[in-house]
């Protein structure tokens, strides 16, 4: 039996892993269906995929589909019965589908669960699409009929195969079954999209009617996904792979299940507004959590910008729209299940394809798809998330918004997080930022680096599960990053290494202000009895570049955090010495719903009379993980209501340009005004022009 997976761990899973003689690429294409028609509970589930295993070593074997079982609603799974070939003797070999019947068809009652597949021989001279029902829950199951005979099982120009089955029922309670088809070449259809029609429950079909067909020599519609909306229209996701389309994902609406418009129609494109999206292995789902109607959520094999060009969340999203015409807009949200994507892995059978199916009554998802394993195989893995963690709307306003990220935003920040790494999303309300060129593997392994600076010695398993990377990929990079010595690993666990020291130490010697700065620093906190703090700007972040031992009572500040420099005290002190034209810059960079009007006057405080005091409650605004996140500072439980001061005074340099600034942050009983006034202020004042006078010096004593 499969474990649960914890709901903040984004590795998912393990649905089936092959054994180690198991043929390339050990298992893909998943799928899985609710039972809520029949008898079965709501929280009974169904999963099936592609299982090499069953080939047997050779593959030669008669392949069947496994059928895995979950009674609580998809936390765990066991084995619970096989869909064999009792038709061809060929097996079952290629996409399978499951689809439970949400209506009586035919002989058929509601609750009765369909299976179809392509049955391939060993040498793989046909296909053929097979239809099987199960009236007992998936345990048995018994061959309906064909629906659809090709040629030679190879995706190539001039062969004939048939791919992909997709079941539905219309909207007259007639039974379709999709499919792709390349079995037109001759008429300029590479491979299409096509369907046939039962009345009768599977048994007999209706000739073939095309959907999406691009008579063009080289565009291939295909796996085609149906998902029936809240409005009662039905939805059909796709791709069209091919030079001209690359594998971009398109969809389009049918009022009645069957007719999609103009076949030679592409369709609408599933893309951003700035263009990226998802590429090949497309599965579409609908949820109602989102919008008034809910939202429709598409996945896909990677995430890809307008070039083709992989994108950092690539592996991490879904693409959301609220709006049930699939017209857009479309938004990347934070997926259940985090991987390796094809790109990383250099393994094609990564994510081919994903299955999405709604649980917890609707309001969580639930994602399957095919992950490395390594030595060229793939196994099935399945996550869980909260949707309201994934999408949320706003009743209030007109306009419709899906979250970025797993957590709570704020919205005006534009910055999500992966793991410990910082992605900046596009704000909706500008034109798309430069192209970025970032290497995922780099990315990844600083994220690594990151986590492991944070949580302290730490083994691979939990080093996965906060990063979001693949434990067979965490330990590539470790491996790598021990090698190069920015690792050491002791008893299993992981530590950054000393290396890592030097790099800081150097930085730090780049900075004149802070060999100047911190004697004053340890001196000023050993006189008054608090934490002082040393900050400079970089990026438009306010950096604690050092900070005096923490003294009990003190909110945390640790040297290397950062904060946005319009929301730090210190980066305020600091900005009232910069050009106006220089601090429009930086806050246009870092935040655009800042209330200039009181911001400036902040910084004229500072400047004209030396020092800076923020007073606040004891929930303080906390920059952590790229998201601006309320932490309360207790400082002990009968001060619990107490407020937060905030001081700093600014260091400049020749020229008056503020380069750095001192802060002291405490309670206000520990920091009353009277203690203020006289005592705190005045030191911190005189520390901070005393600071300056040794720049002064140094910079004379360079330039004679």
């Amino acid at each position: 039996m499969t474990d649960a997976q914890n709901p903040d761990d984004h590795t998912g899973s393990v649905l089936y892993e092959p054994p180690e003689w198991a043929p390339v690429p050990g298992a893909m294409y998943p799928r899985a269906t609710r039972l809520e028609y029949g008898e079965a509970d709501e929280t009974t589930l169904l999963a099936t995929f592609e299982c090499y295993e069953t080939a047997g070593k050779t593959g030669t074997d008669e392949p069947s589909f496994p059928i895995y079982r979950s009674t609580d609603d998809g936390r765990t799974w066991s084995h619970y019965s096989d869909l064999r070939d009792t038709e061809h003797g060929w097996g079952l070999r290629y996409q399978p589908t499951l689809f439970e019947l949400p209506q009586p068809v035919g002989p058929w009652d509601a609750g009765t669960v369909l299976a179809a597949g392509n049955a391939i021989p060993s040498d793989r001279s046909e296909t053929s699409i097979d239809l099987y029902a199960s009236e007992d829950g998936g345990q048995e199951w018994t061959y309906v009929s064909t629906v659809v005979t090709g040629g030679t099982a190879v995706p190539s120009r001039g062969e004939s195969p048939v791919w992909v089955p997709e079941l539905t029922v219309d909207a007259d309670g007639n039974l379709v079954c999709y499919f792709s088809d390349e079995r037109h070449s001759e008429d300029g259809y590479d491979r299409l999209i096509g369907h046939r029609v039962s009345s009768d429950g599977g048994f007999t079909w209706e000739p073939q009617e095309f959907d999406v067909a691009l008579a063009d020599d080289e565009s291939r519609p295909g796996m085609p996904s149906i998902t029936k909306l809240p409005t009662g229209q039905y939805l059909m996701t796709y791709y069209i792979d091919g030079p001209k389309y690359g594998g971009s994902i398109f969809v389009k609406t049918s009022d009645n299940g069957r007719e999609w418009g103009d076949s030679s129609a592409i369709g609408t494109p599933v893309q951003t507004s700035d263009e990226l999206q998802l590429i090949d292995g497309p599965y579409a789902t609908w949820v109602p959590e989102g919008g008034e109607d809910g939202t429709i959520l598409v996945a896909g094999k990677t995430f890809r910008d307008k070039h083709r060009n992989p994108v950092p969340d690539s592996g991490t999203v879904l693409l959301a729209t609220t709006e049930m015409d699939a017209m857009g807009p479309w938004t990347p949200v934070s997926a259940p299940l985090w991987f390796d994507d094809e790109l990383e892995t250099s393994h094609r059978s990564v994510a081919w394809t994903t299955a999405l199916l709604p649980a917890g009554n609707g309001s969580e998802l639930l994602q399957f798809t095919s992950t490395y394993a390594g030595h060229g195989k793939t196994e099935i893995r399945y996550g869980r998330a909260s949707l309201s963690a994934m999408v949320e709307y706003d009743r209030d306003s007109s306009e419709r918004s899906v979250s970025h990220s797993p957590t709570n935003r704020d919205e005006s920040a534009h910055r999500r997080t992966r793991g410990n790494t910082q992605f900046i999303s596009r704000p909706t309300d500008s034109t798309p930022p430069a192209e970025t060129h970032h290497v995922k593997s780099l990315v990844k392994a600083f994220d690594l680096l990151e986590t492991i600076e944070q949580t302290g010695p730490v083994g691979v398993t939990e080093l996965a599960r906060q990063t979001g990377i693949a434990k067979s990929s965490v330990y590539k990079y470790l491996d790598t990053l021990r090698h190069l010595g920015y690792v050491t690993k002791t008893d299993g666990e992981y530590a950054t290494s000393l290396r890592l020291f030097r790099f800081g130490q150097q930085i730090l010697s780049r900075h004149d202000v802070c060999e100047i700065a911190k004697p004053e620093l340890q001196a000023l906190s050993e006189r008054i009895g608090e934490t002082v703090s040393l900050i400079v700007e970089e990026e438009g972040d306010a950096v604690y570049l050092y900070c005096t031992d923490p003294v009990a009572g003190s909110p945390p500040i640790e040297a290397g955090s950062r904060l946005p420099i319009h929301v730090s005290t210190g980066g305020k002190a600091l900005l009232s010495h910069r050009p106006r034209e220089e601090v429009d810059a930086l806050l246009e960079d870092a935040i655009r719903t800042v209330d200039r009007q009181n911001f400036y006057a902040d910084l004229e405080t500072a400047r004209d009379n030396r020092v800076l005091i923020d007073q606040d409650t004891s929930t303080q605004l906390e920059y952590s993980a790229g998201l601006l996140e309320k932490q309360e500072y207790t400082i002990s439980q009968q001060r619990a209501n107490d407020r937060i001061h905030r001081i700093a005074v600014p260091i400049r340099d020749a020229d008056d340009r503020g380069v750095a600034a001192l802060e002291v942050i405490g309670s206000e009983f520990e920091l009353d005004s009277q203690r203020l006034q006289a005592d705190i202020v005045p030191l911190l004042v005189a520390t901070g022009k005393s600071i300056e006078l040794e720049l002064l010096e140094r910079e004379r004593g360079q330039f004679g």
